[in-house]
């Protein structure tokens, strides 16, 4: 059953993206695409058929040449058909920053 519960209004606008990911639970391994995205979590459309509450560590495949970000702990929040939203929990090492970085470009000016 598609459950999505009422959403609370967002603290940071979602940006939305198109992005690869790849994303691995204790019992299956799966991919999808991200469809848009905020330094606490994103929505991904996948075939993949997670429960609500499943938790999950998540490759973000973004575009050019940079590394993946890697998410080693995001829960699935809410599911309707073949998308789901994703809560992120836990990151590894600078992948944090690098969601930030490419989240907010301009603030990474340096003052002159």
């Amino acid at each position: 059953m598609d459950e999505k519960p009422r959403m609370q209004p967002r603290a940071r606008p979602r940006i939305e993206v198109d992005y690869p990911a790849t994303f691995t639970t204790d019992q299956l391994s799966g991919s999808g695409t991200l469809k848009n995205l905020t330094i606490a979590g994103a929505e991904i459309q996948s075939q993949a058929d997670l429960a609500i509450g499943s938790r999950l560590s998540l490759s973000i495949h973004t575009s050019g040449a940079r590394p993946p970000i890697m998410v080693t702990v995001a829960v699935v929040r809410w599911k309707q058909s073949d998308r789901f939203g994703l809560e992120f929990v836990g990151f590894d090492g600078r992948s944090k920053q690098q969601l930030e970085d490419l989240l907010n470009p301009h603030d990474s000016s340096s003052p002159r």
